[in-house]
């Protein structure tokens, strides 16, 4: 499956403290509702492009680190509140004022470089494989000090295994 949105791997160390401070996960790391976990995956959507309408077929990604089947219909439209559109300005903003690497950037520019990206998912029995497509300023990926080759969240029923070379 292609996806365009496959930089969204590069925040998934924040996905449990972000949707906790959106009391959408209980104490115990698990969502809170089926809502919930709807909620999330448009959350996520919102910190890669910015829009509160997005086609089901561009969540995919989404559904996947929120612990839904891809297949599995959401609805297109998601009413982001003022809390949870400041959280993810926050979150964003933290992100790139603490990556010098890639030096200063506003957060359309943050997403257009970074998170909005091209990528092949496949579905590999056990796990799921995620390739990203390249561009050449990926080689300031070897100084980031996040983590994503390999991406498992307790609500995800198999992890995603991440290849993003420079």
């Amino acid at each position: 499956m292609q996806i365009n949105n496959a930089g969204l791997v590069l925040l998934h160390s924040f996905f449990n403290p972000l949707f906790s401070r959106l009391d959408l996960l209980t104490e115990a790391g698990a969502f809170v509702s089926n809502n919930a976990q709807h909620r999330a995956v448009h959350v996520l959507q919102f910190l890669v492009t910015g829009q509160t309408e997005t086609l089901d077929q561009h969540l995919t990604l989404n559904k996947l680190l929120c612990g839904l089947p891809p297949d599995q219909p959401l609805e297109s439209t998601s009413d982001i509140t003022d809390a949870e559109h400041e959280t993810c300005f926050e979150l964003l903003s933290m992100i790139i004022d603490n990556r010098p690497a890639i030096g200063a950037m506003s957060i359309d520019g943050f997403r257009g470089n970074w998170l909005v990206r091209d990528g092949l998912l496949a579905n590999a029995n056990d796990r799921w494989e995620m390739t990203v497509k390249p561009r050449p300023y990926d080689v300031l990926l070897a100084h980031s000090p996040f983590s994503f080759s390999v991406i498992r969240h307790s609500w995800m029923d198999k992890p995603l295994f991440v290849t993003w070379k420079p």
